[in-house]
């Protein structure tokens, strides 16, 4: 079961890439469906499982992040787990008095401009590569404090929704901190693994003015992810 678990986290990894609706597929198997609303100061993200893996293991997740427009810092986020027997539902607000970032009864100091997987995610789809690219953000992941930043590969055409779309390719890094103890005690296997340090995370994102992202891709634990647009 624990290695169930862990390649089903494999397939949700990618999910949170992206806005529209995408297909996750393993080896072309697909896995799972997300929708990504990324309205201007709001990203919304969630998941279903579909197919088989419905059947073996179901989730419905979905993460709600609210951002400063001007800066991207995180200024609310809320999720809501449903996998498996694991349920969870919690939400972080930033504090501007004191800086922090509050869940409940514990506060992490943070600064005004702070990150998120989300909010880079919302980046990307608004700023010129050329701006974003090698720059190191200040990344929250759950109470847990990491840099991140998108590296510019190249440019090339991705085969989607039946056509060749020319895009700027990216990997996204994500590095932790130094912190003896941090984070919530437990948490959903996307949140918990994404930021697994030996992950490698591409993405695709659509050069004319939709910025769109098309297409995102992983190799985690052995497995290779995909995820593609399937909307226009």
């Amino acid at each position: 079961m624990y290695l169930y678990k862990k390649f089903l986290f494999i397939l949700i990894c990618f999910t949170f890439l992206f806005a529209e609706k995408y297909n996750i597929s393993l080896w072309s198997i697909p896995v799972a469906q997300v929708e990504m609303i990324n309205n201007p100061g709001e990203v919304l993200f969630k998941t279903k499982s579909i197919g088989l893996v419905n059947y073996i293991w179901p989730h419905k997740n979905s993460y709600s992040t609210f951002y400063n427009t001007d800066n991207f810092g995180l200024r609310k986020y809320t999720k809501n787990i449903k996998q498996g027997d694991f349920t969870q539902e919690l939400t972080w607000k930033y504090n501007i008095g004191d800086s922090t970032l509050v869940l409940g009864d514990i506060k992490t100091a943070i600064i005004d401009s702070i990150q998120t997987i989300f909010t880079l995610l919302a980046r990307v789809s608004l700023e010129s590569y050329e701006y974003l690219d090698t720059k190191w953000f200040p990344v929250d992941h759950e109470s847990c404090t990491y840099k991140g930043r998108f590296l510019w590969s190249d440019t090339v055409s991705v085969l989607a929704l039946n056509k060749q779309i020319l895009c700027d390719h990216f990997r996204l890094d994500l590095i932790k901190l130094e912190q003896e103890k941090c984070g919530v005690e437990e948490s959903d296997y996307f949140m918990e693994n994404i930021i697994y340090h030996n992950s490698i995370r591409q993405i695709w994102v659509e050069k004319n003015n939709n910025k769109r992202i098309i297409k995102a891709s992983a190799m985690v634990y052995g497995f290779p992810l995909e995820a593609i647009i399937i909307n226009e």
